[in-house]
């Protein structure tokens, strides 16, 4: 699982690991996931950070469907939040909202 890239070396990072399996004789299928970049679903009043995907759920739902054409089978999403409350209802926006989108 690549983790900590950017979104841009994620192919390179997969296709060495392809190619190291390959070298070492594996041939048994290979999951690849990736955590993406922080989220907040929707336009946040307060400073995200510059990584930070926000906007409307259709957007974020078509940025993180980029990752499986570079090659990602499964994403893990963290969230931008001030507070508890915050963090759960994003969770939820991302859930209702978001998830929806993404397809299978």
């Amino acid at each position: 699982m690549p983790q900590g890239d950017a979104r841009d070396r994620l192919p390179a990072q997969i296709a060495r690991v392809r190619a190291l399996r390959e070298e070492a004789g594996v041939e048994a299928p290979i999951v690849i996931g990736a955590i993406t970049e922080p989220l907040y679903v929707g336009e946040p009043g307060w400073s995200v950070g510059r990584r930070t995907l926000t906007g409307k759920p259709e957007a974020l739902a078509e940025s993180l469907r980029e990752y499986a054409a570079i090659g990602v089978h499964q994403i893990q999403v963290r969230f931008r939040s001030r507070s508890v409350d915050e963090l759960t209802d994003q969770m939820a926006a991302f859930g209702t909202d978001v998830a929806p989108h993404l397809g299978t």
